[in-house]
């Protein structure tokens, strides 16, 4: 059971070279590596921490005849002959083994010199694994294999220097988890071939299905169990060349077997666990869920309750692993152990994924199968344990092997455009060049019309799906830094603004300029808050919209107005104390349409005014804001789009504003909104105990005459002269009737004309009233004389009577 690490993996170039040519230095296969999309973000040299040791030979070994447990063994050097004292028992005459001559210095100690030990003259010293530094076994004296010869230099005799990359992996490159991928990788960079490991089997009578059996009863779950048999094996420690290269990439040694299988995840990515096939009951496997609350003791020793979406390796009788995380305690090789069940599976990565996750569980094999393994490696992987367990552990190696594959995997075919390719890339490549580069990464390209390629991706390659995928290869294999260079090209062209998003700016910018914040709602409200802000209990616009699968009911129907949600934030702020708000919303309300299931969606702009005019301060007045103060800002909104004059008549809706003091607000004869007071019984439901004044008018109407466009004309440098006028007239008369009157009648002398007096009482009849007007004559290109702004006055007061019908005061 190995943990898993970080999104990396861990190779020595040692390892590397077994399988591809180096002939590059360490940091120039990183930088390869590195310009091929598998970044390398460390490349460290390991060499052995001892100095003047070589292979000697054990001639003889006799008992000190002044110490019970050491020894006096006499040595050959290879160049001569030496004598020396050890306390080891499990050497023999003839073994080969690590020797420190005097002058030669350990790790774990300083220089070696000769010494007088017991009265015997001691030479040098013979040396463990742990002395040595290269593992933590300190039980006796290495023995090294013969055939490495004698007087060697022991670190170049057993190539103990190497490099490690540690190469960070993306998660859709699940192959580069291997030793197999990162020098495929190598190979397409460096033009070279890869060499894979030979498998020859020696199998022997009877065939595993007659000695075991394998039962998959969640195919969507296991699409392929591959089981081999061994027998007669003897568990014992790997040879040193495995162990080694286990601890260089962070993996601890365990026993042979156990070793074996973790060396063949990491050489070529195919996760493998063996069981004792002695514990297993009935001596087969059954792949199954988990049953709800099923407990299982993994090889950690952590008792785990599952539930039914874990998959579970089981025998006869009871789990023996968890599926694709880690095995069980019940079945673990052990010193014990002779004959083994060796699995090679593929497991759904969803399924891994998700129990891993929950079990908060991450391991080495459930790192690969979640990002999905080489489903066609899965035989292959385990032949090459199979071989490596029947050498290294002796045994008999049970003839075939149990490969159910219910779920098999078919080949995926891409068409490829090259004109395609080379747009996107860059550069200029023929068919058979791109063809040529493919096949570098076994990725077979065959021609099938003018300037495309048929593709077809390798088993082990799951990351590749579309077109676009082997664009991006091809563009790897070019590598990146040798892409030219070139500027994009495209026209420069000015980009005209939607009117509608352009409109919906201005309005923004308009409130916002005068004090007010924008705010934004969901479109969803409870039914009760539209209900709310209508005093008749229902909505004008009829019933609203309700969603057929609400997440609430705070969230059921679609908003008819933008009124409801506004009030609910002028009430949350309130109730924090923020009682001077300025509010607006430009939104799209739903409304209802007979003979259709979809609504009507209208853009509405809604803004609201509530607490003092002025901001908190010593030397401003504490009057709250008005009518008049929601008035003005329309008066300002209207003008920008060129609205001068526009009236406000009673409403005819029973809506959310109080009956006397709110109206509905026309253009001409078009209605475009409503504004005012809100009702009291309206603020009381949202809780709010304060005057609330907003308005809400229809975006299309409003902006349908577009912004008004501002053009700048110079004062005139002649002088002004103001007259003044009063008329009575009828108190009924509407005020935008009297300026639009004023407006059509004027002299093009007059250039302003400014209301400074209301006024009724005596002497002014009864249903009377008095407007007086301050009107400034001025002229572009001469000044004006008193005579002829007194017949120009008079003119226009004598045409106002008659068209206002009033009376000069």
């Amino acid at each position: 059971m190995v943990r898993a690490r970080e999104a990396h993996v861990r190779v020595t170039v040692s390892w590397l070279s077994r399988y591809v040519e180096i002939e590059e230095s360490a940091k120039e296969i990183a930088e390869r590596l590195t310009q091929a999309g598998l970044e390398v973000s460390a490349c460290d040299h390991v060499r052995p921490q001892f100095e003047g040791v070589i292979t000697g030979r054990i001639l003889s070994r006799v008992p000190h005849p002044k110490a019970d447990r050491l020894w006096v063994c006499r040595m050959d050097t290879g160049k001569g002959n030496c004598t020396l004292v050890c306390g080891a028992s499990n050497v023999r005459e003839g073994d080969l083994v690590p020797l420190v001559l005097p002058g030669g210095y350990l790790s774990t100690s300083a220089s070696v010199g000769v010494a007088e030990i017991q009265g015997i003259r001691s030479e040098g010293m013979l040396c463990s694994e742990n002395e040595l530094g290269l593992s933590g076994d300190h039980e006796g004296v290495m023995i090294l294999p013969q055939e490495m010869g004698l007087g060697k230099d022991l670190n170049q005799a057993l190539s103990l220097e190497d490099d490690i990359l540690e190469v960070e992996v993306t998660p859709n490159r699940p192959d580069c988890l291997s030793v197999f991928g990162i020098a495929r990788e190598i190979a397409a960079s460096t033009e070279k071939a890869v060499r894979y490991p030979v498998i020859h089997l020696e199998e022997d009578s009877p065939p595993a299905g007659s000695t075991s059996s394998v039962e998959i009863l969640e195919p969507e779950r296991c699409h392929r169990y591959v089981a081999r048999i061994l027998t007669g094996i003897e568990v014992r420690p790997s040879p040193f060349w495995l162990r080694r290269m286990l601890l260089l990439v962070g993996i601890r040694p365990i026993n042979a077997i156990v070793d074996i299988t973790n060396f063949v995840m990491w050489e070529c990515g195919q996760p493998l666990h063996a069981f004792d096939l002695d514990l297993l009951e009935g001596k087969r496997i059954v792949v199954r869920t988990a049953r709800e609350g099923e407990r299982f003791v993994t090889l950690d020793g952590i008792e785990r309750t599952l539930n039914e979406s874990d998959l579970m390796i089981c025998d006869a009788a009871q789990p023996v692993a968890l599926a694709g995380v880690m095995g069980g305690k019940n079945s673990e090789i052990n010193n014990d152990t002779t004959s083994v069940l060796l699995e090679s599976a593929f497991f759904n990565p969803t399924t891994i994924r998700r129990t891993s996750k929950r079990l908060a569980l991450s391991t080495e094999a459930s790192y690969r199968f979640e990002r999905e393994i080489d489903k066609e490696g899965t035989r292959t992987a385990a032949d090459r344990a199979a071989q490596m367990m029947a050498t290294i552990a002796g045994g008999r190696l049970l003839k075939g092997a149990i490969d159910i594959y219910p779920t098999r995997y078919y080949p995926r075919q891409i068409r490829l455009n090259v004109d395609k390719t080379n747009r996107m890339v860059g550069v200029r490549l023929s068919k058979d060049e791109i063809a040529s580069l493919l096949k570098r990464l076994e990725i077979g390209a065959v021609p099938v019309d003018d300037g495309v390629l048929c593709i077809t991706p390798p088993s082990f390659r799951p990351d590749l799906h579309t077109e676009v995928d082997l664009i991006e290869e091809v563009a790897r294999l070019v590598q990146y830094d040798r892409i030219p260079q070139a500027m994009p090209r495209a026209p420069i062209a000015v980009v005209l603004r939607d009117p509608v998003q352009r409109a919906t700016d201005h309005i923004r910018h308009v409130l916002v300029q005068s004090g007010f914040h924008e705010t934004i709602h969901y479109s969803f409200l409870p039914m009760d808050r539209l209900v709310a802000v209508h005093t008749a209990g229902k909505t004008p616009e009829g019933a609203p919209v309700r969603l057929q699968n609400p997440l609430s009911e705070e969230q059921a129907v679609l908003r008819t107005s933008l009124v409801p949600s506004l009030l609910e934030t002028v009430a949350r702020n309130l109730r924090k104390m923020n009682r001077d708000l300025r509010l607006f919303e430009i939104r799209t309300v739903f409304l209802s349409r007979t003979g259709t299931r979809l609504p009507e969606e209208r853009k509405v702009v809604a803004s609201l005014l509530t607490g003092r005019r002025y901001p908190d301060q010593w030397n401003l007045p504490k009057d709250p804001v008005d009518f008049f103060d929601m008035r003005g800002v329309l008066e300002v909104l209207l003008q920008e789009f060129g609205y001068d004059t526009w009236t406000l008549v009673p409403s005819q809706e029973e809506f959310c504003l109080h009956p006397s003091c709110c109206g509905d607000i026309l253009i001409g004869t078009t209605r475009i909104g409503r504004t005012g007071k809100v009702h009291p019984d309206v603020l009381e439901s949202f809780g709010i105990d304060q005057d609330v004044y907003l308005f809400e008018l229809d975006f299309l109407p409003l902006v349908s005459q577009g912004e008004q466009r501002k053009r700048y004309e110079p004062y005139s440098k002649y002088p002004a002269i103001q007259r003044d006028v009063a008329l009575v007239m009828d108190e009924l008369v509407p005020f935008s009737r009297v300026v639009e009157k004023m407006k059509e009648l004027a002299d093009p002398q007059v250039t302003q004309i400014h209301l400074f007096d209301v006024y009724r009482g005596s002497p002014i009849p009864d249903g009377k009233m008095s407007m007086a007007f301050h009107i400034t004559y001025q002229n572009q290109s001469r000044t004006l004389t008193d005579e002829e702004v007194n017949r120009i006055q008079a003119d226009y007061a004598k045409a106002l009577v008659h068209g206002l019908n009033a009376q000069l005061r």
